[in-house]
């Protein structure tokens, strides 16, 4: 049960012992760290396992500070951004309003999963000679790691967990400057970070690291906190089997089925639908169900419509209905929704969920339908400098026969 595994994880009775250290102030250096002193009795109350005074062969290295002690501070810093302790002036303080959560471990478990992400460059060693890009891209890369957990049916190699935080960098900074030697010393560094990261969810009872195998895997625990803190449906729940249709498109057409959560405000439905179609979210959008519109209340709008993210999904339709959404009011991308059928999650899928489609989404901005279809005339025709710039335009390996639909899901699974 994960009540039962969140009282055993590590984390949370480090925590409930830090927090009761704290009690209701404790004095910090000018540097807002924990001072030595506190710092070397924290260790041994909460059993973090740093080294104090290390010695290494005849040689014993003084810990001047407690920022030395990563085990420590990755507690502390866990504390502060899961919003349990604040620092005011020279002080650590606890924050009142959640003082609660630290007598219901389940709740102290999904409070601090889900401010892992927020953990960043304090989680990961950093010094004038390594920096981590790891740390850099925290929230980024600690989501799509959680994703890729609770994609794997079992062990997950951490060789294929640094490739994806590798890929993600790779996206980011310019590495075709780097020399080979450079790297090879970037991936070395971002194994490391990627260990280090699965580590952390280790002491929060959430995955299991086998250094030796060089895998991790989720918990029941992690599977249960992970689809808790996402708003995902826990096996059983219901959802809604949607097909998507863009309108006026044909040659080929353009849709999406998709698995969609019945319990998920329309402002979440919007962003599944996003993500699925392929879509920037860069324009305005509204819904139509029934005789009601539905979208998006930005202050001194004169948008008349009802408040979307007010709405339940399952609450608004049932299978065999139609609705509209349309997408960019310039352009004009109406679409089709509809509700194909109920259906039930399961614990082997993550949600929501592309299962198939055809067609790619249209470049933004080139003119609804009547501007994609000419759009695409122009890229199978004869060469000529016209084609050539708009081939530029949408980019050079755009096909609008092309759909990935791995691709799809796992955009749709990251709303």
């Amino acid at each position: 049960m994960p009540q039962a595994a969140a009282e055993k994880a590590e984390l949370t009775r480090q925590l409930r012992s830090f927090l009761a250290w704290v009690g209701e102030g404790r004095k910090l250096t000018q540097t807002g760290r924990v001072g030595l002193a506190d710092a070397r009795h924290l260790v041994e109350l909460l059993g973090t396992g740093d080294a104090i005074d290390p010695k290494i062969g005849d040689r014993v290295f003084r810990t001047k500070s407690s920022e030395e002690l990563a085990y420590l501070t990755r507690t502390v810093e866990w504390a502060k951004a899961a919003r349990l302790v604040r620092v005011t002036g020279t002080r650590l303080v606890p924050v009142k309003k959640n003082a609660t959560v630290a007598g219901k471990p389940l709740d102290l478990v999904l409070a601090l999963l889900a401010a892992y992400p927020r953990l960043g460059k304090p989680l990961f060693p950093r010094n004038t000679w390594r920096q981590s890009l790891v740390g850099d891209e925290f929230p980024d890369i600690s989501q799509a790691l959680l994703t890729a957990l609770l994609a794997s049916p079992g062990p997950r190699p951490l060789a294929s967990l640094n490739d994806i935080a590798y890929d993600m960098i790779a996206a980011r900074y310019r590495l075709g400057l780097l020399t080979e030697l450079q790297h090879d010393h970037l991936r070395k560094s971002i194994a490391v970070d990627v260990t280090i990261a699965m580590a952390a969810l280790h002491v929060l009872g959430v995955a299991v690291l086998d250094r030796e195998a060089g895998t991790a895997e989720l918990t029941g625990l992690g599977q249960y906190a992970i689809r808790r803190v996402r708003g995902m449906p826990q096996p059983g729940d219901p959802l809604l089997r949607v097909q998507i249709t863009l309108k006026d498109v044909t040659d080929p057409p353009v849709w999406r089925q998709v698995l969609i959560p019945a319990g998920y405000t329309l402002d979440r439905v919007h962003a599944v639908i996003q993500a699925a179609m392929g879509w920037q979210d860069s324009h305005l959008h509204a819904f139509w169900i029934g005789d009601r519109q539905y979208g998006a209340i930005y202050p001194d709008d004169e948008f008349e419509g009802l408040d979307e993210s007010r709405f339940r999904f399952g609450d608004l339709v049932k299978a065999g209905e139609r609705i509209r959404y349309e997408y960019d009011f310039g352009d004009g991308w109406e679409h089709e929704l509809l509700i194909e059928a109920d259906a039930e999650a399961d614990a082997g899928t993550i949600y929501p969920a592309c299962t198939a489609g055809e067609g790619a989404c249209p470049p933004e901005d080139c003119g609804g339908p009547g501007g994609f279809a000419d759009l695409k005339e122009l890229l199978t025709g004869p060469a000529s400098p016209e084609r050539d710039e708009m081939r530029q335009w949408a980019g050079a390996g755009y096909d609008p026969a092309r759909f990935n639909q791995a691709a799809a899901s796992a955009a749709a699974s990251a709303t």
